[in-house]
């Protein structure tokens, strides 16, 4: 079974989506499930191969040819790279999700389609946030 991580304001945002609006049955259904099977983290405790909102992905669709996309909150997102909005069933199976997992989304039309998360890479300032790899006990330039 695939594990589930959200960071707490992935997860408000979801929460968020959920009273706003009313969504198709396919996006209420994995939204709620979402939600409910995530486990909630800190920024720090996120296993980096997580995707996050605002995260570069690469994945794959069916065993397709792999697409490179930062996953966005919304259409109306800019920024650099191609968007993938979590308010679009791709966006949100793929959010959460670890580098290495499959996740078999069921669209509108009934078919499932096999997302693989191929790879997942942060911003420079969130990856600046998480604590030093324990092979790595260098405290800085800082510390002197």
């Amino acid at each position: 079974m695939t594990t589930l991580q959200l960071i707490a304001k992935d997860h408000v945002y979801l929460e968020s989506l959920l009273h706003a609006q009313q969504w198709d049955a396919n996006f209420s259904q994995l939204l709620r499930r979402k939600l409910e099977d995530a486990e909630v983290v800190l920024p720090e405790l996120l296993d980096p191969r997580t995707s996050t909102i605002d995260s570069k992905i690469t994945f794959s669709v069916g065993g397709g040819s792999s697409e490179h996309r930062v996953l966005v909150r919304n259409e109306k997102t800019t920024g650099p790279g191609l968007p993938l909005p979590v308010t679009t069933l791709r966006g949100l199976a793929l959010l959460g999700l670890r580098a290495g997992d499959i996740f078999a989304l069921k669209t509108p039309s009934g078919i499932i389609e096999p997302l693989r998360l191929e790879a997942v890479s942060h911003p420079a300032p969130w990856e600046s946030r998480r604590r030093p790899s324990p092979d790595n006990d260098d405290p800085g330039p800082r510390a002197a």
